[in-house]
C-alpha cells in the first residue's frame, strides 16, 4: 500500500533505514545462470545471445562491474543514483542557493558530517528518551508514554498509522492502522522452529548490534544480553497473529486488509491496548472512519498488552529507540550499524561518509531536497517529452484493449475508461509542500541529529493529521523528484515518473529511439500495465477497490495470470531456490506488458533496430550482487531477479527471435504455443 508522505511513514522509514496468449502447461525449464552472482570468469566464455541473452548482452559490463565498499549490489539503478547523488552533493555545497528548503537540507547534511561534535556527544542526545522509558513502572505509565503527542517515539509506538485514500471511496482521506515494523521484518520468521538463511543472519546481526548499543547506553553486559533476549521474546508474541510477507504480497491481501471500523468499534476491540488514545495523540482520532489492516493483530496485541509483559515491552522500546538512532549518534555506533548491514547482506566496510550523509538526508528530508534538485536539474522540456511518451503508450493500450478478443464489451469499456482517467505525474510536482514551519537547531546552536530527526517527525505527524477528513489532492506526490524509480499508484490511478530516473540507461543522452523505447519507454509501459495486473485490476478508474469485471472475464484473466505464475515457478532464482511465481506475478505481468507495448510501437517505426532495442532493455536490468543480498531479496521482493526480467520477457516476442536468429534447441527458445502474455 502506498500512503501519503506522513509522519507515520517517516517513522517507519527511519526505523527500517538502518536503507498475451494463454500458455499451455508443461513448460521446459530454462537453465540460465543468475549472472547477478555468477561472475563472467566463472563460466567458459561469453554465452551466445541465443542461449542466455541477459548474460551475453551485459557480459562486458558484468566483467567490469565492482560492488563498492559498504554496498551489496551494483546495478543500472545504483549507477543512476550515483549520478543523482553527485548532482545533489554539488547543490548542498553551494551556499548561493537560497530558500528555506535549501537551508534545511544543507544544515542537516553538515550536521551528519560533523563527526567531532557527534563523537563528543556520543549517546547523550538519545539518553533522555531512554530514561523516560526506564521510568515506566505500570501499564498506565506505558499508556501515558505511548499517547504523548510530543514524544517522537522513534519507531516505538507498537503500531503504525497514517492518512491514506479510502480504498472504497478514493476521493476521501481516511486513517489506516497496521502493525509496527519487526526487527526480522517478516512475521513468519517468528513462527519457525529454527531460523535459517537471511532470517538467521538478520537475527544474529541484530543480537550483536543491539547488545553493543545497550552497553554503550550504560547497561551492564549481562543486563544487555537479557534485554536483547526480551526483545525477541516480545516481538514473537506481538507478531503471533500478524500476516507474513508472502501473504501480504498476494492479490487477495488488498481486500483482506480493507476492514472499515468506527472509533467506537476500535475502542471496543482494544480494551487493553490504548489504540484510540494513541490515534487521538497523533491527531487522527476524529477521522470519520478507520481502516484496520489486520484485525487479528489488534486482537493479539490486546492480549500481549498486560502487566506480565511490561518489562519485555520496555526492553523493546529501548532497543528500537537506540536502533533507529544509531546512524545519528557517534562514529562508533554508525560503524556498528554498517557491520550489521554487512553481516546480513554480505557487504564489507562502510560507504563513504558523504554517501552515508546523502542517504540519511534522502530518508528524512526527501521532499525539501527534491525541490532543490528539481529547480536545478529537472528540465521542463524533458518533462514534456515524457508526458508525450506516456500519452503515446496510453494510445497503444486503448487500441490494444479495443482489439482484445477475450474481453467482453462491458469489461473492455470499463478498462478503457480507467485508462482514459489515468493521472500523469512526470519529473516533478506542479506545486510544492510548505516546509516553512519546520526548523531545528544545528550543533553550534545546541542541537543534535536526534533532536533534528525528532523535529522532522513531529512536523510530518502534524502535517499528516491536517489531512484527516479532507478530500484527496491528486496533485500531491508521495515520492520526491530525485527518486531513481517509477510506480503506478492504484489508489488514484496514476503513473509516476520522477526526474531521478530520467538519465543513465533509462533515458540515454544520445536520444536515439531504440534506447528511449527500451529504457524509459519500457518503464512507462510497465507502470501502466500495473493498472491491469492482479493488483491494479482490483481498482476502478477513480482508484476505488471495486470489481468492474464480468465473472467470465475475470476467470479468463485469472487463467492467463496463472500461466505466467506457473512458468516463473519452474525457474531457478539462484542455485537451490525456485522463484515464487505467485509472489512475483504482478511485476512479471507489468514487465511483459511494458516490453510488449514498446515492441508494438517499434513495429511502426521505419528501419527500427530491434537488436539495439532489446540490448537497451537488457541494460536496464544489469546487476551484480552478493549472494547474501540475492538470497534476501529473492525471499522478500515481489520483483523477479534481474536476469529473469530480461530473458523471460524477450523470449515471448517474435521480434527477438528474428533479431538474433533464435531457433529450437537454443537456451532462449520457447515454443510459440507456450509463450506468455496477459495482454
Amino acid at each position: 500500500m502506498k500512503i501519503s508522505t506522513s509522519g507515520a511513514l517517516k517513522r517507519s522509514v527511519l526505523f527500517a533505514a538502518l536503507f498475451f496468449c494463454f500458455a499451455a502447461c508443461g513448460f521446459a525449464e530454462a537453465s540460465w545462470v543468475n549472472s547477478d552472482i555468477t561472475a563472467p570468469g566463472d563460466v567458459s566464455g561469453k554465452p551466445s545471445p541465443r542461449d542466455d541473452f541477459h548474460f551475453a548482452e551485459n557480459y562486458e559490463w558484468l566483467q567490469a562491474a565492482k560492488i563498492k565498499i559498504g554496498e551489496s549490489y551494483v546495478s543500472s539503478f545504483s549507477e543512476r543514483n550515483d549520478e543523482v547523488e553527485e548532482e545533489i552533493r554539488g547543490l548542498l555545497a553551494d551556499d548561493s542557493i537560497k530558500g528555506h528548503e535549501a537551508e534545511l537540507t544543507r544544515r542537516f547534511y553538515r550536521m551528519l558530517l560533523e563527526w567531532d561534535e557527534r563523537d563528543r556527544m556520543g549517546t547523550e542526545p538519545v539518553m533522555p528518551y531512554i530514561a523516560r522509558i526506564e521510568k515506566i513502572k505500570t501499564m498506565d505509565d506505558l499508556t501515558a508514554y505511548l499517547t504523548d503527542a510530543e514524544d517522537p517515539h522513534f519507531g516505538s509506538l507498537l503500531m503504525r498509522a497514517g492518512v491514506t485514500p479510502d480504498g472504497r471511496d478514493a476521493t476521501n482521506e481516511t486513517v489506516t492502522i497496521w502493525p509496527s515494523s519487526l526487527l526480522l521484518s517478516n512475521a513468519n520468521d517468528y513462527r519457525v522452529a529454527k531460523l535459517g538463511g537471511p532470517a538467521k543472519r538478520c537475527k544474529d546481526a541484530n543480537d550483536v548490534f543491539i547488545v553493543k548499543l545497550l552497553k554503550k547506553a550504560g547497561y551492564e553486559a549481562e543486563r544487555a544480553k537479557a534485554m536483547n533476549d526480551a526483545v525477541f521474546r516480545i516481538e514473537k508474541k506481538l507478531s503471533a497473529k500478524s500476516m507474513g510477507t508472502e501473504e501480504l504480497r498476494m492479490p487477495e491481501a488488498r481486500r483482506a486488509c480493507y476492514n472499515v471500523r468506527t472509533r467506537k468499534e476500535l475502542a471496543a476491540a482494544s480494551a487493553n491496548f490504548p489504540l484510540v488514545a494513541i490515534l487521538d495523540s497523533l491527531g487522527y482520532g476524529e477521522s470519520r472512519e478507520f481502516v484496520l489492516r489486520e484485525p487479528e493483530w489488534l486482537k493479539n496485541i490486546n492480549e500481549v498488552y498486560v502487566q506480565e509483559n511490561l518489562e519485555d515491552i520496555k526492553c523493546l522500546l529501548i532497543a528500537r529507540t537506540l536502533f533507529s538512532n544509531a546512524n545519528m549518534l557517534d562514529r562508533e555506533a554508525r560503524g556498528w550499524a554498517a557491520e550489521r548491514t554487512n553481516s546480513i547482506m554480505g557487504s564489507s566496510g562502510s560507504i563513504p561518509d558523504e554517501t552515508y550523509a546523502y542517504e540519511m538526508l534522502k530518508t528524512l528530508l526527501d521532499e525539501p531536497l527534491g525541490r532543490v534538485y528539481a529547480e536545478k536539474y529537472a528540465d521542463p522540456a524533458v518533462k514534456e517529452r515524457i508526458e508525450a511518451l506516456i500519452h503515446k503508450v496510453v494510445d497503444y493500450y486503448r487500441e490494444m484493449l479495443r482489439k482484445e478478443e477475450w474481453l467482453s464489451k462491458k469489461t473492455r469499456e470499463k478498462a478503457i475508461a480507467k485508462l482514459d482517467a489515468l493521472t500523469v505525474r512526470a519529473a516533478y510536482p506542479e506545486k510544492w509542500e510548505d516546509f516553512s514551519e519546520l526548523d531545528f537547531k544545528d550543533h553550534k546552536s545546541g542541537g543534535s541529529l536526534t533532536e533534528a530527526a525528532a523535529a522532522i517527525l513531529r512536523f510530518e505527524r502534524k502535517r499528516d493529521a491536517k489531512l484527516v477528513n479532507t478530500k484527496v489532492d491528486k496533485s500531491k506526490w508521495i515520492t520526491s523528484p530525485q527518486t531513481v524509480n517509477a510506480y503506478y499508484l492504484p489508489s488514484d490511478n496514476s503513473i509516476n515518473i520522477p526526474a531521478g530516473i530520467l538519465g543513465g540507461v533509462f533515458y540515454p543522452k544520445d536520444g536515439k529511439t531504440e534506447g528511449l523505447l527500451g529504457g524509459i519507454g519500457m518503464v512507462i509501459g510497465h507502470e501502466i500495465t500495473h493498472a491491469f495486473d492482479t493488483n491494479g485490476s482490483q481498482y476502478d478508474e477513480n482508484g476505488n477497490m471495486l470489481n468492474w469485471w464480468t465473472e467470465e472475464d475475470k476467470k479468463k484473466f485469472d487463467a492467463r495470470a496463472k500461466a505466467i505464475s506457473d512458468y516463473f515457478s519452474t525457474l531457478d532464482a539462484m542455485p537451490g531456490i525456485k522463484v515464487n511465481g505467485k509472489m512475483v506475478l504482478s511485476e512479471a505481468i507489468a514487465d511483459l506488458g511494458g516490453l510488449s507495448c514498446m515492441t508494438v510501437i517499434a513495429r511502426g517505426i521505419e528501419d527500427f533496430d530491434f537488436p539495439k532495442f532489446f540490448g537497451a532493455y537488457a541494460k536496464v536490468w544489469r546487476s551484480r550482487a552478493t549472494k547474501e543480498f540475492e538470497e534476501y531479496i529473492t525471499k522478500e521482493d515481489v520483483h523477479p531477479r534481474s536476469f529473469l526480467r530480461t530473458n523471460v520477457n524477450v523470449q515471448q516476442l517474435q521480434e527477438f527471435y528474428d533479431a538474433f536468429g533464435v531457433r529450437p534447441g537454443d537456451g532462449m527458445y520457447l515454443a510459440p504455443e507456450k509463450r506468455l502474455a496477459l495482454w
